[in-house]
């Protein structure tokens, strides 16, 4: 069962979900037009030094030439030869171009959807990208993995962009050329120039964060590796379990091949006024261009130092990376319950030297246990210990919480009376169901007083009851798959 389309921030999710990763027509997508280049790179690089071969051998015909006549008529073919290199020369720069452009519009527009005027309306934004990018996941079916692989570049990159806020608040930054563009007290102002849409952070700092999570696994479209993946016949399935043997050099490869295209796939953008002879002219375009190289190599940087973390920059991205591929975990077997225990996976891998523990402790400050868009189970504290009554469900929905075991949550659905639907609440690990100490309160209740239960809250939310006789958490897909149901966040947004 799809989500329909009819929410406006919903429909801007998937927008940029497809952008970045979809099957289209035209090939539009980033992930195609990659697909497309890793195709035709090798073709594309031999016909330009083909040209360029035959540009020299002409270039020491006119040289040789024995007379004027002959010299004329060499100098033909030779201005021939250029005019050929020069405009496949433009060809290829004008596909590069394109796919620059594109990046960068998803990029752009990535940061007007996920930050806001301020901090605390960016970690409202935010929260609300990355628990819509979950609930419109689904948590079963054949079709798990391959969903969760598309919306993988697009939570990674909101996730990284909140880890770096986290980690500049925490001076725990070390890269310069971040730290001088960061001023906690302008990091969300508004641009000066009225025709930029971006403030010097976002597009200095943001957008090469950005651009690096979107495309870590972008080598991964090329033949080569897809051959891997899928088998000569295509007959595999590529999200199968791979053994050590053929996962690690796939690695490396993803690795090599995304750094080529970041390089030769992407490049710098061009500077695109037209030239007046004036100094202001040349002032603009020698900003341009050396704030271009600042961006290109940040980003290449980011890719490079992610692959094994010394310092925060590749510890940010490593630290969503792993965190995204538990959450939207494109394994065959995918169990919804295991997903708080993904900030806890990231500690532990940094722990073990993976990356730094300074970024995974950030990220535990960031998203706590509990991921946003997660079904929570809770009840009212016992009394005296006295049995709970009731029990009911809420959808974390808030960045930053107090204590990472204490998710901040909308609750959509309860019978306790004391307990309002719709309101937002901190869950205190000793209403959590999730946890064993809490669910086993409800352990000496009859089975048909549970049954009972559940059938009330499946009545409530007009949803399957749940498979479990006391359910330690809930899937919030179904739930999301209705308009009216679709805003689980506070008005400011």
């Amino acid at each position: 069962m799809a989500t329909p389309i009819d929410n406006a921030f919903t429909k801007s999710v998937n927008a940029l979900v497809a952008k970045i990763d979809d099957a289209t027509q035209n090939k539009e997508s980033l992930f195609e037009q990659a697909e497309i280049y890793f195709q035709g790179a090798q073709s594309h690089q031999h016909t330009i030094a083909q040209l360029e071969k035959n540009v020299e051998e002409k270039r020491k015909e006119v040289e040789t030439a024995i007379n004027e006549v002959q010299k004329k008529q060499f100098r033909d073919f030779y201005q021939k030869a250029q005019k050929a290199l020069k405009d496949e020369t433009i060809k290829q720069a004008r596909q590069r171009y394109a796919r620059l452009k594109l990046l960068t519009q998803i990029t752009t527009e990535i940061i007007q959807l996920c930050e806001g005027n301020n901090w605390q309306e960016t970690q409202l934004k935010s929260a609300k990208v990355l628990a819509t990018l979950l609930l419109l996941c689904p948590t079963e079916g054949n079709g798990v993995a391959r969903v969760h692989q598309r919306f993988k570049p697009l939570y990674k990159a909101v996730l990284s962009l909140r880890l770096l806020d986290q980690m500049l608040k925490n001076q725990q930054v070390e890269n310069d050329y971040i730290v001088s563009r960061f001023h906690e007290s302008s990091r969300f102002s508004s641009p000066k120039a009225g025709a930029d849409v971006l403030n010097i952070f976002q597009r200095d700092v943001a957008i090469p964060l950005l651009s690096a999570a979107i495309i870590q696994d972008i080598g991964m479209q090329h033949p080569e590796i897809q051959r891997l993946l899928k088998g000569p016949d295509g007959s595999l399935n590529p999200f199968r379990v791979l053994e050590k043997d053929v996962r690690v050099p796939l690695l490396i490869m993803n690795h090599e091949q995304t750094s080529e295209f970041a390089l030769r796939g992407l490049g710098e953008a061009e500077f695109t006024e037209e030239d007046d002879d004036s100094a202001a002219f040349s002032e603009r375009k020698t900003r341009f261009c050396k704030r271009e190289s600042n961006r290109a190599r940040l980003l290449q940087s980011m890719l490079n130092s992610a692959v094994k973390p010394d310092g925060a920059l590749g510890s940010i991205l490593k630290a969503a990376q792993i965190y995204t591929s538990i959450v939207l975990s494109s394994k065959p077997k995918f169990n919804y319950a295991d997903l708080p225990k993904a900030t806890k996976v990231v500690l532990h891998s940094a722990q073990k030297g993976a990356l730094s523990v300074a970024s995974a402790q950030a990220l535990q400050q960031v998203v706590g246990h509990f991921p946003m868009g997660f079904g929570v189970v809770f009840c009212q504290e016992p009394v005296q210990g006295n049995v709970p009554k009731h029990y009911a469900y809420a959808v974390v929905n808030g960045l930053n919480p107090a204590h990472p075991s204490e998710p901040l949550c909308r609750v959509v659905s309860t019978l306790d009376p004391s307990c309002k639907r719709g309101a937002q609440r901190r869950i205190k690990q000793t209403q959590n169901l999730f946890f064993e100490q809490v669910s086993a309160h409800f352990s000496n209740l009859p089975p048909e007083v549970l049954s009972s239960l559940a059938d009330n809250i499946a009545s409530e939310l007009a949803q399957p009851k749940d498979k479990a006789l006391l359910p330690k958490s809930w899937s919030p897909h179904g739930f999301f798959y209705f308009k009216k149901q679709q805003n689980l966040w506070p008005s400011i947004i």
